[in-house]
Formats: structure tokens, sequence, C-alpha cells
């Protein structure tokens, strides 16, 4: 049997106005139609037949006109309650969803048939508050999730489980507070995206990962204006693939027990040319801090870091430990990266307090053309031995194999170091602990470059160019500028102050035949002793003279009438190096005590372009004065 009934008749209401809304209702779930004056046919007395959509009314608990719709057009909106979930969905989807509520669980399989020609795109709206519920979405085309105020916890799973492979666009709407919680289970993340998730909004969204990963996507994860706060994580903080950007907005990320964020390939062949592994900051502020985990990362990439804007700052506390895969050590960092780190600018401030713990660290190449960068390890060195760790090892490491021992570092990198720009500021204050060092070549073109490291401030295993910018290393037990083969001085002021005893101020290779070259620049360096320093093209002269140099005062040269060079030393000097200082075992005395910079006596050697080989030239070390005379080169 088959009859028509108006909607007039249906609602047993007079409608005028097709701004008005027909809801059709079983109570949990709600469908919302255009109120109009279409016929809408039933059949066998029960299935009614709505724009389309039918619907048995042995199910539905009521039909109303509503003065406006709750949800517009391609709108999903779930209302959480302890107890009553319910969903109400819209005309123009109603064809193209399944939503299935268990209590507060809420599965919706968007159909296959979505697509811009069909219904567009479907944006799903989540609010409301509940402790045992949570969000599934399967579909094969690309989808929005909007939070206005959700506290959602999962005790058995993920709160947000997107299965969809495409983009998916969540959002935080503006001045909403957003709560998202894990429990038990197989799930990857508390939030989890099998596609690309796109995080946006101008609310806040905070995230816990009690299982696993607090937020994970299998592909790429974009960040714009959102407030994010990861509370806690089992695992990683932020796990994707493919590539982590971040323009705008604010992330915090507590306690994990793994990576703070981590950014791997998808896959290891075959990739495609997004997927490259990196980490991008182009704005808006980071603040990680890990302190559970062994050898964990702030930041981790499979590929580059790039920091162009923003500020980032990253406290680690997590010990290094023995790789037993690899049969080496390994340590945590602030920032790690299998290929380069480039700071283009932005302000950070790093602290690495765990064994071997680094600032930054990287395979590739370390570059720094801008932004301020502020750091601090405060780490013991990790020793693997016989079996066991040790995380302070304070005697001589030379006889430990490289890959049974890690150092603290301020910067750390093994395909080369160059900076062109930028304000870098490194301290270091443990056994064998270096302030910048290279595994390849290392080059100074500009900037202010400070480190006040205990062993040697910057180290190169090749050639060391330095051709601009204010350069400031100290020394605790080591050289200050130490070059593994030769060092290059072209330009810049270079302030050098090593230790005493058998370490310089500027180092190079001589046992080797590898010298210092100073062909421009204004040069501070003062040392136990001085490396050779050799004559080339356009050598630069230089003078020598004995002294101590302590720290808030200043050193200077001069000929009859004028002042030529001024070199400040900074306060951090006389804190670090005042003193006597141990010898290691097998060093100078056997294992006694030798004068330490800024206590004993060593040699001041100063170069600048305005020095004469040949001429005599008064320098002032303090109060104190004394005559010296220019040469080209030093052995």
């Amino acid at each position: 049997m088959r009859t028509t009934i108006s909607l007039f008749a249906a609602v047993a209401l007079t409608v005028a106005s097709q701004a008005q809304t027909l809801s059709v209702s079983d109570n949990t779930l709600t469908y919302c139609f255009p109120a109009t004056s279409d016929e809408m046919p039933v059949s066998e007395g029960r299935i009614l037949t709505i724009g389309g959509k039918t619907f048995d009314m042995s199910r539905f608990a009521s039909m109303m006109v509503l003065a406006e719709s709750p949800v517009v057009e391609n709108q999903v909106m779930i209302n959480y309650s302890p107890g009553h979930t319910t969903a109400l969905i819209h005309s123009s989807v109603a064809d193209y969803v399944d939503v299935v509520i268990d209590g507060g669980h809420v599965t919706v399989t968007q159909s296959s048939e979505v697509s811009e020609s069909t219904c567009g795109e479907i944006t799903y709206i989540l609010r409301g508050e509940e402790s045992d519920g949570s969000f599934t979405l399967s579909g094969s085309y690309k989808a929005s999730i909007e939070l206005t105020g959700l506290t959602l916890t999962n005790p058995a799973g993920a709160a947000i489980d997107i299965q969809n492979g495409k983009r998916i666009s969540l959002s935080a709407k503006s001045s909403t507070v957003n709560t998202l919680a894990d429990g038990p289970g197989s799930q990857k993340a508390a939030l989890y995206c099998k596609g690309h998730l796109e995080l946006k909004g101008k609310g806040a969204l905070t995230v816990t990962g009690h299982q696993a990963h607090a937020i994970s996507a299998k592909e790429y994860i974009t960040v714009k204006n959102l407030s994010i706060e990861i509370l806690s994580s089992a695992k990683d903080g932020i796990n994707c693939n493919q590539y982590f950007a971040m323009e705008s907005g604010t992330l915090k990320i507590n306690d994990t027990a793994d990576d703070g964020i981590q950014v791997s390939y998808k896959d290891d062949t075959d990739r495609e040319p997004e997927d490259t592994g990196s980490f991008t900051l182009t704005g808006g502020t980071i603040n990680i801090g890990i302190a559970r985990g062994a050898a964990s990362k702030g930041i981790k990439a499979d590929g580059d870091v790039v920091i162009s804007a923003g500020d980032v700052t990253i406290s680690t506390a997590c010990d290094g430990t023995w790789d037993s895969a690899k049969l080496k050590t390994k340590a945590s960092a602030c920032i790690g990266a299998d290929g380069n780190v480039t700071i283009d600018g932005g302000t950070l401030a790093l602290s690495a307090s765990g064994s071997g713990g680094k600032g930054i660290s990287c395979d590739g190449v370390f570059t720094s053309n801008g932004g301020e960068i502020l750091i601090n390890t405060t780490g013991g060195m990790l020793v693997y031995s016989n079996g066991s760790l040790n995380h302070n090892y304070t005697s001589s490491a030379d006889r430990i194999a490289s890959d049974n021992k890690s150092s603290a570092k301020g910067i750390k990198a093994d395909s080369g170091l160059v900076i062109n720009d930028g304000k870098i500021r490194v301290f270091t204050s443990t056994n064998n602990a270096e302030g910048l060092e290279s595994k390849s070549t290392f080059e100074i073109h500009g900037g202010e470059v400070f480190t006040k490291a205990y062993d040697d401030g910057f180290n190169s295993t090749s050639d060391m160019t330095i051709s601009g910018g204010k350069v400031t290393a100290i020394s605790v037990v080591g050289d200050a500028i130490d070059s593994n083969a030769n060092m290059y001085i072209t330009g810049g002021e270079v302030v050098a102050l090593g230790s005493g005893g058998m370490e310089q101020g500027l180092d190079a290779a001589d046992e080797s035949r590898c010298y210092v070259y100073i062909t421009g620049g204004k040069v501070l360096s003062f040392g136990g002793r001085n490396a050779p320093v050799r004559q080339t093209t356009g050598s630069q002269a230089l003078v020598t003279v004995a002294g101590k140099i302590a720290a808030d005062t200043s050193v200077s040269i001069s000929n009859d009438s004028d002042t030529l060079a001024v070199f400040d030393i900074p306060e951090e000097y006389n804190s670090s190096t005042g003193g006597m200082l141990k010898g290691p075992g097998n060093g100078p005395g056997g294992g006694g005590w030798w004068p330490g910079g800024g206590s004993g006596s060593g040699t001041i050697m100063i170069s600048c372009p305005e020095l004469v080989s040949g001429s005599k030239y008064t320098v002032k070390n303090g109060t104190a004065s004394s005559s010296a005379t220019a040469t080209i080169s030093i052995n």
C-alpha cells in the first residue's frame, strides 16, 4: 500500500517559510531537512521518504519543524553527553554518511561516493563531554573536524581515530577549550590520523597519550594559530611521517617517554617529493620539556630541521644509553636531525642535562643565517664499558673507542658547520664537553659567536675558516679554538682564551704539518703556548708577550700615536678558568696541576691589519704594559 502525505499534514503545522527546518529524530540520530511543501511518499504505512532519504517511522520518535537548523549544509554535529550522545545530520549529506552511536562511542563511515561533484567536503562538529567515548571516522575523501568545546576520554582506545587517508582539517574554534585523552588499547595515539592532519583554529587543544603517542599522523602534520598542550605521552608527543610544519600558534609538550616531536620518512623507498622527514618552523612558539626516555630528543627529524622564525624553548633531562643493535652509545639532544639543521631566524633556548646530552646534533651540515641561539649543557660524559654505563665519567677518555663514549656538546655537526650570521651563545661544563664541534669543516663568516666550554670551545676535524663576525671562545681545560687540520683567519674579531699549560688559544694540527694562517681580522689568543702561525700570501703580522689575562679587563695594542685594537675580556672567563687545573693522568705533570688561564701566566698573541713586521708596539693588559716587536710568523 502506498500513499502520499504533505509536509504540513505530517507535522500538523502551517508553515510558509522555507528557512524553517524539519527534523526527524530517533532520540539519538536527528536528520535536518529544509522545510518545504514537497509531498512525502509513505509506503506500507511506516516507510516515509523525505528528500530522497527513507525512514522507517517505527524507529523514529519524533518529527518537528524548527525555526532554524542547528546544522547547515554539509555538516554533521556530534553532541557528547554522559549517557546520551546524539548526532545531528544535515539532509545534504544524509545519503553519504552512516553514523552509529554506541553509548558515547561514535563511528562515522563516509561513503566512497563523497566527492566535489556530489556533496563536497563534510564538516564534523564535535562538542560536549564524555568520559567513556570516542569519535572514529573512515572514508576516502577529505574532511573537516571542528572542536567547539569538547572533553573526550576513551578509556579503551583513541579519543579521535581518523581512518580516512586523505587531508583532514582539525580545528579548535576560537575561545573554546578542548581536551582529548586515551586509555589502554592498540591505538597509535590519543589523536590519530591515517592521512595528513592540518591542526588549526584560535582555540585550545590539550591532549594526553596514556598508551602511545599523544598526536600522530601517518602522513604530514601542519600547525596554524592553534594553542596545543600535550600533558604527557607514553611515546612521542607528536609523531608523523613526511614532514611537520608550523607557521603560528603555540605548542607545549611535557613529560614524554620518547621524543617531543618525531618526524620520520613514510617509507624507505619510493617516497613522494614532499616525503622529506623534515621539521620546519616559520612562526609561533614551541616549548618542550622531557625527562623520561633514554636518549630522547626534543625535536627529532629523519630529514632536515629548518627554523626561520618563532620562539623555541627545549629542555631535556634524559640520560644517554647503549644501542645494542648499532653497538654504540647514543645520547639525547634538544634538536636532532639525520639531515641538515638550518637556523635562519627566531629565538632558541636549549638546555640538556642528561649524560652525553647535546643542544643541537645533526648528521648533515649545521648552518646559522640569523636568529639567536642559547645553549647550556650540564650532563656528564657517558661511557659504556664491560656491559655497564657510566653517566658521569671523569677520567681521561683518550683511549676509549669513540663508539663507547658520548660527551655533552653545544652544537655537533657531522658534515660541516657554517655560521653566516646570527647570535650564538653556548655553555658546557662537564668532562670532554665541547662548545661547537664539526666532524668536517668549520666556517664562520659573520654573526656573533660566544662559547664557554669545559673542553675545546670550537673543534673541527677538517679545516677551519674564520672570515668575519665577532668570535669569542673560552676553554676550562682545553684549547679555545682547535682545528685538527689547518686554520685560516681572514677577517672578523677573534678572542680565543685557552686554559693554559699545553692548551692553546688557537690550535692547528702542527704535528700533521697543519698550521694557523692569519691574513686578516683582529685576533687575540691566550694559552700556555701558541700553535705555529705560518707565513702565506697576504700574511698579517703579529706580536707575542707573556702575561696573565683577567675577566672584565681589556687587552689593547698601540703604536706611538694610535690604539690599533682593543679586546674586551668577558666576565665569564675568570669564573670558569681561574685557579689551577688538573691534568689528565697521561698529560702534563702526570696527573698533577698546572696553571689555568686567568690565573697562571701564558702567551698572549695579537694580530691586526695595522701591524708592520719589525716595528715595535705596546701591549696593555689591564694596567700592565709591555713592548713587543711584530713578526710575520711564529714557530
